[in-house]
């Protein structure tokens, strides 16, 4: 894209794409800009799969997308997510959410399930655990797992060692 064409050729872009995925959005108190969510909406319009990463549920949500719909958004933000969005039901306890052409992620790391998902359904198993094992991530986790664990792990009950590596 050419940098001083900014939304415009954004729109551009995004009218011919199969699949659209929208980062997390960089500040969840503000709304997005009203020709960023235009473009999103026109590429779903258009048949464009969207996916959204962490607070990119904002954009989508914005755009009407999420409507009637399931989504995730990061743990933090899901309430706001909610009342800001009444007609979105936000399950902040999953990992992601798959609603057909219109996926949604909890945070970062979630995010990168969410997108081997994708790579999954497009290109299959084989090139999904292959991506992830270059990762260094689990090649598969469902989104229907949650977000934190929610029982502390007990603390470790050895010390350090804090000798020289000296023998």
């Amino acid at each position: 894209m050419e940098p001083d064409r900014g939304l415009e050729a954004l729109a551009e872009a995004l009218a011919e794409a199969d699949t659209v995925i929208v980062p997390g959005w960089a500040d969840a108190a503000r709304e997005p800009p009203a020709a960023l969510v235009d473009a999103v909406r026109t590429a779903h319009e258009a048949g464009a799969r969207v996916a959204s990463l962490c607070t990119g549920a904002f954009v989508l949500a914005a755009a009407g997308l999420l409507d009637g719909r399931r989504a995730t958004t990061h743990w933090a933000h899901a309430a706001v997510l909610a009342a800001r969005h009444p007609r979105v039901t936000v399950d902040p306890g999953v990992l992601y959410v798959d609603n057909g052409t219109v996926l949604t992620s909890a945070g970062k790391a979630a995010a990168m399930d969410l997108c081997l998902h994708l790579v999954r359904l497009d290109h299959g198993s084989a090139v999904a655990n292959t991506l992830a094992r270059r990762l260094v991530v689990p090649p598969q986790r469902d989104g229907g797992q949650a977000q934190f664990v929610t029982t502390p792990l007990p603390a470790p009950t050895h010390h350090r060692w804090r000798g020289s590596s000296r023998g």
